[in-house]
């Protein structure tokens, strides 16, 4: 099986602010993004288009896969931030957001989810995948689930994950071959 995850392209709002769920539009960048993502997807057909239901991935789908039947899935959303999204990062409340950033597997940020709370969900997808009989899907999402995927198959800490620069518009192609070999490819990183 091919799973091909496909980051959303540049969103339409100002650097240094917090969004997760926050329900974007694409910058005016965006025709330009798709080109070169549909480029790197050249003689590519999937059994099956799956996006992140937030804009700024059904608009990257629609374009990307126009006469496809596109599956919109909720449990490839972004982390959801609570009450933090929309906020500038450096008016973000100091003692919340270093309680959070030392431990955002297991804390929350106000009315939001941790980062447990997304792996457990992109996790089920994952799993839901390996139990389907798809040879080949594309994935419309967002970093953060993307971060979970490559945390399962290529067995990085929590820890390490954000380490990995994944740009808008970043192309990962994971093949599975068996259940003990795996490979991950950084088609566009």
């Amino acid at each position: 099986m091919e799973i091909w995850l496909i980051r959303h392209t540049t969103p339409n709002i100002d650097k240094g602010i917090c969004y997760g769920q926050l329900n974007l539009d694409v910058a005016d960048s965006f025709n330009d993004e798709v080109e070169h993502i549909k480029r790197l997807l050249s003689n590519n057909s999937f059994d099956k288009v799956f996006t992140s239901p937030l804009l700024r991935c059904t608009a990257l789908a629609k374009r990307l896969f126009p006469s496809e039947d596109i599956h919109f899935e909720e449990q490839i959303k972004e982390i959801n931030f609570g009450d933090w999204e929309g906020q500038k990062w450096d008016e973000i409340n100091k003692q919340q957001l270093n309680v959070w950033s030392h431990d955002f597997l297991q804390q929350s940020p106000p009315n939001g989810e941790n980062f447990s709370a997304l792996l457990e969900r992109a996790l089920n997808f994952n799993n839901t995948l390996a139990n389907s009989n798809l040879d080949k899907a594309a994935i419309v999402t967002h970093s953060g689930i993307i971060r979970a995927f490559l945390m399962e198959y290529l067995e990085i800490p929590a820890t390490k994950i954000f380490n990995l620069e994944l740009s808008y518009g970043a192309i990962i192609k994971i093949t599975i071959h068996s259940s003990d070999y795996k490979q991950v490819q950084f088609i566009k990183g």
